[in-house]
């Protein structure tokens, strides 16, 4: 596992790790044993926040529009309004 650097500018801390490309910063969601709740929960800033919640938010719609499809085709098969194309196996 690769270190993380802790450097100070003023007030501020800022965590960095040397990757494979350089320095990146870093949001570790533990700073001194407790847990910081906004990187846990946000991946560090809000945009990654807005990211993630538009990508659930997108993957919910998919399968509420595909219960809703599924339902429709059940509603169908129950009252038999299938014509069907292919003649009987018999």
């Amino acid at each position: 596992m690769k270190k993380i650097e802790e450097i100070e500018i003023g007030t501020e801390v800022v965590y960095l790790k040397k990757g494979f490309l350089g320095w990146n910063t870093v949001y570790p969601y533990k700073i001194d044993g407790k847990i910081n709740w906004k990187n846990l929960i946000s991946g560090g800033n809000w945009w990654n926040l807005l990211i993630i919640a538009f990508i659930v938010l997108v993957v919910l719609g998919c399968v509420y529009e595909y219960s809703i499809a599924l339902k429709s085709l059940n509603e169908c098969l129950s009252k038999n309004q299938i014509i069907n194309i292919l003649p009987p196996l018999t």
